[in-house]
């Protein structure tokens, strides 16, 4: 049991350290919300509220500074380093993005930069367990949460793209250890959690989902044998597609579930979003693509500098491809997302051997290219310089090395 671990003579104290500041980090907009919600309501503790989870990371980084170290090597600081350069060439060079960049400064480098490092550090070996306890505790607190709320006559009039995403990585990780250990009680906790982000009235988390399940199942059944099983998972995703393209039926399944959540109680509120019809509405983002498409005509070599479409729209521009685009021009652009499209491809080439790490660089790049694709800014993503960690390390450890057995006859997991 991966709770029990933590108690582990055997593991050192900074290792210990870092798998708290992963589940620290991992829960943080969501158990960590909740635990810093009923210190408010504790006379004469209510003052520090607001600092317990901040210092509780500080304290746990840098007990685990050790480990650290031991996965971070010169180069990785540069790179860091050059992420500052970046900043301050814009601020020089693009004037009018110091004050969007100034406003977001501690988010840039220690809210979401940061976490590159903790994906060079991460050892799914060690976390792997806790992450998944930490994912149940988040999907089942944010679901008595909404079951409060709803009992209690509030209103949701549109979706909660902001908790949806915030549950995304739980939701996300649940799905992945379930098609890692296939066992029914898995999958039915990886079910509950999708249903759970569905609720939210946000599609763009449920594809998130969709499409990690669609390259698991076809990565699983292109190996069988069996072609009519092959033919009948090709069809399943073509339908699955087809829904979500079509709203008509998406709609339709909207009022199915909302007629089974009724049926236990649950207020039907909640999916007022998708059953009104609202769901084919793209909430602004055609009128933010079009913008920036003039904008980008306008400057296709040198673009606008780091956050640029920040300043162009007053928010980001949704979509990663326009927005390295805008950022950068349309030729540095390009070659900096063929540079991250080379980096996953390797990790997923040096990762094969081992199918647990294998499908946690499948699943990182689900959520985190499509997400950005729909919602926030790579430079704001705390998960995309995650995942960005995490492959670099891959492409490390990985290295031409033949397929390896431990003594309970499990890919061996290195990482």
């Amino acid at each position: 049991m991966g709770a029990s671990r933590l108690f582990n003579k055997k593991q050192p104290y900074y290792l210990i350290a870092f798998r708290i500041l992963m589940a620290l980090l991992w829960t943080q907009y969501t158990v960590m919300i909740f635990a810093r919600a009923i210190v408010q309501r504790i006379p004469y503790f209510n003052v520090f509220a607001d600092y317990i989870v901040p210092v509780a990371i500080v304290l746990a980084l840098l007990v685990s500074i050790p480990w650290f170290i031991k996965n971070i090597r010169g180069v990785d600081l540069l790179l860091y380093l050059g992420l500052v350069v970046l900043v301050i060439f814009t601020m020089l060079v693009f004037k009018n993005n110091v004050e969007v960049i100034s406003e977001q400064w501690w988010r840039i480098f220690i809210s979401s930069g940061s976490f590159y490092f903790v994906g060079l550090a991460y050892s799914h070996k060690n976390c792997s367990r806790d992450i998944f306890w930490c994912s149940i505790v988040s999907v089942f607190l944010v679901f008595v949460y909404q079951l409060i709320k709803i009992r209690s006559g509030d209103v949701l009039e549109e979706d909660n793209m902001y908790v949806a995403y915030n549950l995304l990585p739980s939701a996300m990780y649940l799905v992945y250890y379930a098609s890692m250990k296939r066992r029914k009680t898995y999958w039915l906790i990886a079910a509950a959690s999708a249903l759970t982000m569905f609720v939210y009235g946000t599609r763009g988390p449920i594809l998130c989902i969709i499409v990690y399940v669609a390259i698991y199942l076809l990565h699983r059944f292109s190996k069988t044998s069996n072609k009519r099983k092959f033919i009948l998972v090709l069809v399943m995703l073509f339908s699955l597609a087809f829904v979500l393209v079509y709203d008509d039926l998406f709609v339709k399944i909207a009022y199915l579930i909302s007629d089974i959540f009724e049926r236990f109680g649950f207020s039907t509120r909640i999916f007022d979003f998708f059953v009104s019809g609202d769901v084919a509405v793209s909430k602004g983002r055609d009128y933010l693509t079009n913008q920036i498409i003039e904008y980008i005509s306008e400057n296709l070599i040198f673009g606008y500098g780091f956050m640029g479409d920040q300043y162009l729209l007053g928010v980001y521009c949704h979509n990663l491809i326009l927005e390295m685009w805008c950022h950068y021009g349309v030729i540095l652009g390009t070659l900096v997302l063929v540079g991250l499209v080379v980096l996953t491809v390797v990790a997923l080439i040096k990762s094969r051997s081992n199918k647990k790490m294998f499908f946690f660089v499948i699943m990182l790049a689900s959520m985190i290219y499509v997400k950005l694709m729909l919602s926030n800014s790579y430079t704001l993503e705390p998960y995309f310089y995650f995942m960005i960690g995490v492959f670099v390390a891959v492409n490390r450890k990985f290295i031409k090395r033949r397929p390896k057995k431990n003594n309970g006859g499990e890919d061996d997991e290195s990482l």
